[in-house]
């Protein structure tokens, strides 16, 4: 699902935006904060990533447009160099690191794992419970908020959360104090604000997220996912 995303494109820059922690995840964090600072700041490389024509409009010139065809060609020589290796030094830096277990077990072989019961990544559950309180987090972030007591309340308490506390320490005070980054979040849903809470997304939250992934990835001796249901809501303070 991550190659065929990346190849088909993206309808906007929030959608890429969600794809690049969606990797985060996926590669387990193989993939730099860097390279995905790098795909969602260039101008020229959102106007072949994003295939919506208005929205490609909006970061280059419509005659330094590549065509169709040549941006998806774009796309697969990255996919080739970057994403298909990073998901395999990922299967690489997990396959023998961790003692798993699983509740589902075939009582005539012991060892056997049902991988289409296994719906967490790496079938590490605390994985999947980090990345949907990850998911949560851009996602408010993305739609903005009523209030800063909301920031300051819930999103950002949830974030350290999310992030194993590697978000800045300065955040909570900033939204509370700095009325201009605050203004950008709260009550606002115009193109400007929408872009700025983008690039914020991408700059603080997505390497403090990639770092706990990394963190988690190292973990050993994690219980495998027997297909059990779990409530991934973010954590209530």
């Amino acid at each position: 699902d991550l190659l065929r995303s990346w190849l088909a494109g993206f309808a906007d820059r929030a959608d890429l935006l969600r794809w690049c922690h969606e990797a985060t995840v996926a590669t387990l964090g193989q993939l730099s904060p860097e390279w995905h600072r790098d795909r969602l700041m260039s101008l020229s490389e959102l106007s072949t990533l994003v295939v919506d024509d208005r929205e490609r409009r909006r970061w280059v010139d419509e005659d330094a447009l590549l065509d169709r065809e040549r941006a998806r060609e774009w796309r697969l020589a990255v996919a080739s160099t970057d994403l298909i290796p990073a998901c395999q030094t990922a299967l690489r830096r997990i396959r023998w690191s961790a003692v798993e277990y699983t509740s589902d077990h075939d009582d005539d072989d012991p060892a056997y794992v049902d991988v289409d019961d296994q719906d967490e990544p790496a079938m590490r559950p605390g994985l999947g419970e980090t990345a949907e309180r990850q998911r949560w987090v851009v996602d408010r972030g993305l739609e903005g908020f009523d209030s800063r007591d909301e920031i300051v309340e819930r999103w950002i308490p949830v974030a350290i959360h999310a992030s194993f506390a590697e978000l800045d320490e300065s955040l909570s005070s900033a939204f509370w104090s700095e009325q201009p980054l605050r203004a950008m979040f709260v009550d606002r849903d115009d193109q400007a604000a929408q872009f700025y809470r983008e690039s914020f997304l991408a700059v603080e939250f997505l390497p403090a997220f990639n770092r706990a992934i990394e963190q988690l990835a190292d973990r050993s001796g994690e219980a495998v996912s027997g297909g059990e249901t779990t409530d991934h809501s973010p954590v209530r303070y």
